[in-house]
């Protein structure tokens, strides 16, 4: 992708306060980018990163790539990713839309190498591993088993709805794999939930790109008021439960 790999050498030619145009970005998705009203240039102190430049470099597959590794590594908030991609590779909505498709195929290929983890594993392999080394990747036994446990219930919608819930989205592919749900309905419902989760996120980005404040700590105070309603939902459900 030119645009990209032109805009991400100069990014790193320039040192200090990076900054970089995003209509540069537009040009490695090959579509025509037509800047906003009062666009203008905005500092990215995370593309400071070299993992990120090299990202940048591959163009769209450097964004599947990050997608996908969002789905092995819970280092990296997906939120604060595809906000931020939102924010600074965004310069149109035909850009927009290759964006989220990117970041859902990425996210898929995540999904369905968890599955095939649960799968290949087994119950007790698996179950051993979580055991072992699941408090390392924020996976504690009994949020695995309470998964696990979910699937007893509408398997398409717990799928669904998983994929929109921070962490649970991540591990949710692995009992799915130890119980070997059908890939039929499996596969689609996971699909669906992560467009759910990453369309509007993408999107949130992209409109935070033509105000005024700082897209990036926008971002941060949206998804944290998201945040703080999902933790709200799940106390309320907690509590009809019990």
């Amino acid at each position: 992708m030119p645009g990209i790999t032109a805009a991400s050498a100069q990014a790193r030619s320039q040192g200090g306060e990076d900054r970089l145009d995003v209509s540069q970005f537009s040009a490695g998705f090959g579509l025509p980018h037509h800047p906003p009203s009062g666009s203008h240039t905005r500092k990215c102190a995370l593309m400071d990163s070299p993992l990120y430049a090299s990202l940048l470099d591959m163009g769209l597959l450097g964004i599947v790539v990050l997608a996908f590794a969002e789905k092995l590594i819970p280092v990296l908030p997906s939120y604060l990713m595809l906000v931020f991609l939102g924010a600074t590779y965004v310069s149109d909505v035909p850009d927009l839309i290759v964006l989220v498709l990117a970041t859902v195929c990425g996210s898929t290929l995540g999904a369905l190498f968890w599955y095939g983890v649960g799968r290949l594993a087994g119950k007790e392999r698996t179950d051993a591993l979580v055991a072992r080394f699941g408090r390392y990747i924020f996976l504690p036994v009994t949020r695995y088993r309470a998964m696990a446990n979910a699937y007893e219930t509408n398997q398409f919608w717990v799928t669904l709805v998983a994929q929109t819930i921070p962490t649970i989205r991540i591990f949710l592919a692995m009992p799915a794999g130890v119980l070997r749900l059908k890939l039929q309905g499996f596969l689609p419902a996971t699909i669906l939930g992560i467009f759910v989760w990453n369309a509007p996120l993408v999107g949130l980005g992209f409109l935070l790109r033509q105000s005024e404040r700082d897209p990036l700590q926008m971002g941060v105070a949206v998804v944290g008021a998201i945040l703080l309603g999902e933790l709200a939902v799940g106390l309320i459900f907690r509590r009809v439960r019990g």
